[in-house]
């Protein structure tokens, strides 16, 4: 059944991306009218140390317009975590699991996060075999060892039809574009995901594997929630595609530690149009002391 579509897809495209509370200040900021956000989290989780999360997006579902967005954020973007300054995104969930990794996100882009999900590496690829695997076009010769991980990554161009190991060889690969070109495939590979899923000998799959799937990940959200989510995600995909986009900004070294450098104004303007809202001045001012804050911290 295809509404379980956004249980598959949030879990398995995972591993492709002052005063007051951080919630009490995103909350008055003035976009969350009719809005259901959810952050994903892929974490390289391995035995006795809790990882970081190796791929960032959020999803996002307005039911007013009927128009579902992905935005991933790369995971060397310069944030501010709480307690704990300025540092890589990706350092939240080592620092405060899911809880500090979501807090750090929501203030981040200005947008409540209403919940989230969390899939690791053996998630992930037990996911990709569990829907029968997912075809997708190489485009070029990716080869990669970590003999400290015993990692490796061997793939030749063409199309394939990839199973769980070789779908996360795909989604976590980098070139010379960096997390920027890794991305990009992630993304696509969201696309193949869908077409894989809406087909009909995928979806007579689908009713024997839903609770399955939820043993595979950790999420706020029911087994209900999340097939009524997927049926409604679904339904705007099918009407007005899934608008994808990543986090605008540059590559830069800060002490010597390579980070991915928002554009804060180009962010913010950003999450207004994919929320379909119009900028608030009080959002306007966060997002002028957001700026303000990076270039001080930059000359720190």
């Amino acid at each position: 059944m295809r509404k379980v579509f956004f249980l598959i897809i949030a879990a398995i495209v995972a591993f492709m991306w002052g005063d007051g509370s951080v919630l009490e200040r995103v909350a008055d900021l003035g976009l969350l009218s009719g809005k259901k956000n959810i952050v994903v989290m892929g974490c390289d989780i391995r035995k006795d140390d809790v990882g970081r999360s190796d791929t960032l997006f959020v999803v996002m579902l307005d039911k007013s317009n009927t128009n579902a967005s992905l935005l991933s954020i790369p995971r060397d973007t310069r944030v501010k975590i709480k307690d704990h300054g300025w540092d890589k995104v990706n350092a939240a969930f080592a620092y405060g699991g899911h809880k500090l990794t979501k807090e750090t996100v929501q203030d981040f882009l200005g947008i409540k996060l209403n919940n989230y999900v969390v899939v690791d590496f053996q998630g992930f690829k037990d996911l990709v075999d569990v829907i029968g695997g997912v075809d997708i076009k190489v485009e070029k010769r990716m080869y990669y060892y970590d003999p400290y991980a015993d990692f490796e990554i061997d793939l030749r161009p063409g199309i394939q039809h990839m199973n769980g190991k070789t779908a996360m060889q795909y989604v976590r690969y980098r070139d010379e574009e960096g997390d920027i070109g890794r991305i990009r495939r992630q993304q696509k590979f969201i696309m193949a995901l869908y077409k894989q899923i809406a087909s009909k000998n995928i979806i007579a799959k689908m009713p024997g594997v839903s609770k399955q799937i939820m043993s595979m990940i950790k999420t706020d959200l029911s087994l209900k929630e999340m097939v009524e989510i997927g049926k409604v995600m679904h339904g705007m995909m099918e009407k007005n595609g899934l608008k994808m986009a990543m986090v605008p900004g540059e590559p830069k070294y800060i002490d010597g530690i390579s980070y991915w450098i928002p554009d804060v104004s180009k962010m913010r303007q950003q999450m207004a149009q994919m929320q379909d809202v119009k900028m608030t001045e009080k959002f306007n001012e966060n997002t002028k002391e957001l700026e303000k804050e990076y270039k001080d911290s930059a000359r720190q």
